[in-house]
């Protein structure tokens, strides 16, 4: 009698996910049908083994992540003035932040649409060029958004000698792609969709790379 198949990696192990080069701790394991997935960082999606390598053992690209806050002091549905505009008033109907990153600065911009009351025209305007109707900071409303971008950063970590794989064979990406179709069909979540169709450009890169040589 063979003994019960047990999960290749541990809760709290550190791991990096091949398809997009990014590294997380392992907080739950969960067994479906047999098969062993993993929830990182605490996130909504769970990943199957194949995705996922021991960072000590990983060979290729990492992606760092930063978390910026975005302060938002102004709420959807407010009502404010903006320079240049005199008197008229204007109705916040949305936000968004642009984000900005070159080699050696970076900066934020947060940027809101508004709908003047008089007659509906839309505008976008800077925060800095808003001007909120309450006279003190009592009666305004900050909200904080996090936001995760990424930048690439080389592993620093030696690479593969010869004979070694670099990155999933192509049994593995297609390994992957089934254990993603199946988690799709049972839980329905479109990341398990994105992440079908970003093992697809994978196969797609390597059948390309192939043909070049």
């Amino acid at each position: 009698m063979s003994a019960p198949k047990r999960p290749k990696f541990s809760v709290g192990d550190i791991v990096v996910n091949t398809l997009y080069g990014t590294v997380g701790t392992v907080t739950d394991i969960q067994q479906v049908d047999g098969t062993f997935l993993y929830e990182i960082n605490h996130g909504h999606s769970l990943f199957a083994e194949q995705t996922l390598v021991l960072l000590s053992e990983f060979t290729g690209d990492l992606w760092i992540a930063e978390e910026i806050e975005i302060e938002l002091p102004f709420f959807l549905g407010e009502i404010v003035r903006v320079h240049d505009y005199g008197g008229q008033l204007f109705k916040v109907v949305g936000v968004r932040t642009e984000i900005y990153r070159y080699y050696g600065e970076g900066w934020e911009e947060t940027i809101y649409e508004l709908k003047r009351l008089t007659d509906g025209w839309e505008i976008e305007v800077h925060l800095e060029d808003m001007i909120p109707l309450a006279d003190g900071d009592e009666t305004s409303v900050t909200l904080v958004q996090d936001i995760v971008i990424a930048a690439p950063m080389k592993a620093s970590i030696a690479l593969p000698s010869a004979g070694e794989k670099s990155g999933p064979s192509v049994d593995d990406l297609l390994d992957m792609y089934n254990d993603y179709k199946a988690l799709y069909e049972w839980f329905g979540d479109d990341q398990y969709k994105r992440m079908m169709e970003t093992v697809v450009q994978r196969l797609q890169t390597i059948v390309n790379y192939h043909n070049k040589n």
